[in-house]
């Protein structure tokens, strides 16, 4: 009886590492830390102010890649133009799954930074800010397709963010710099152009936190050679552009946006997610075709060749939930490790 005990425990010693493996990590190596007085974290209020929190969901892509025609060496043919497309949807994921898996994130995330005896408060708590005084708030839960091409941007219930404005396309308007970079500018640094120090000051020093996390699932790779263009494309789930800021009080030294202390967690490239969709692949293809005319000819048309497929990568939405939903909470806990260490006066590395 003792040896079969010892037996079983040993399988189940074996099917726990083996689950632990399994699981999706961040290798540190691809955590990039950019840190200003990291140590003084100690020195700021135990209170944050999320000011934002976004996560992307890419559900759809579309490439298109043309080869011009015209008179080949020679004179006397000529040849059309050739375009491929391809466009490439996400199914089996609703909207409302995305709202929930955000939901849970953020939750979690709060859950973090509670257990470092933070308390958390969000634009819903202080409605009267100077900072935001010509803005527009927006409330959670929310989801906005006009952010990104292609993706869903959405917010989680129970927040409240200032933006702007929303355009009548309905598309968020950030800071200036913001919008010179375009949609990705949410997921670029936020140490200077979005305001944190100004709003930390305005909130006593306390810590502003941002966070902005992208999450596509389809590559496309189009090509043109020897008069025939490709564009290949499938599912390609990743983890990337990955950011969450943490700042706390203003320099004074002259300018808009110099914080006092700031770590800054981002990723070095994209970890990918390879167990929700599988391998599905896709291409386009489309090829010139040519006529020969007589040189007398003074009028001649010539066919312009266009494909356009469409496809749909299918995955389970509990899967698909459970992997992007434990991804971002490694990204996320590993940024609030980060601001532990600089809240007991530790240099983040």
């Amino acid at each position: 009886m003792k040896k079969s005990v010892t037996a079983l425990s040993a399988v189940l010693i074996v099917f726990a590492i083996s689950i632990k493996s399994s699981a999706q990590e961040i290798p540190v190596k691809d955590l990039n830390v950019l840190q200003m007085k990291s140590k003084d974290f100690k020195k700021a209020p135990k209170k944050v102010f999320i000011k934002s929190f976004k996560v992307y969901y890419q559900m759809i892509a579309e490439a298109e890649k043309t080869i011009r025609g015209g008179r080949q060496l020679g004179g006397g043919s000529y040849t059309g133009d050739a375009t491929a497309r391809l466009a490439v949807g996400v199914e089996g994921v609703s909207s409302e799954d995305l709202q929930s898996l955000t939901n849970s994130i953020y939750n979690n995330y709060i859950n973090n930074l509670k257990g470092l005896g933070l308390e958390i408060y969000n634009s819903k708590d202080y409605p009267n800010l100077e900072f935001f005084s010509e803005m527009q708030q927006l409330d959670g839960p929310r989801i906005n397709q006009e952010q990104i091409k292609g993706s869903l941007m959405v917010v989680p219930d129970n927040f409240s963010y200032y933006v702007n404005k929303v355009t009548k396309k309905g598309k968020e308007k950030g800071s200036l710099l913001t919008n010179i970079q375009g949609s990705y500018g949410d997921l670029g640094s936020a140490l200077y152009h979005k305001g944190l120090p100004k709003v930390s000051k305005e909130l006593e020093d306390m810590i502003v936190i941002d966070i902005a996390i992208n999450v596509p699932s389809i590559y496309l790779d189009p090509k043109s050679a020897l008069g025939t263009v490709k564009i290949k494309g499938g599912a390609n789930l990743r983890l990337e552009n990955a950011r969450a800021t943490y700042v706390s009080g203003k320099m004074k030294s002259p300018g808009a946006a110099t914080p006092e202390r700031a770590i800054e967690l981002t990723l070095k490239k994209p970890v990918q997610i390879p167990e929700v969709f599988g391998s599905q692949d896709f291409k386009s293809q489309a090829t010139k075709q040519t006529t020969s005319v007589p040189s007398y000819a003074s009028f001649f048309t010539v066919e312009d060749v266009s494909v356009q497929l469409s496809n749909t990568i299918k995955c389970d939405a509990e899967t698909y939930k459970k992997e992007v939903g434990d991804i971002i909470n490694e990204f996320l806990t590993a940024s609030v490790d980060k601001l532990k260490a600089g809240m007991n006066g530790e240099k983040v590395k």
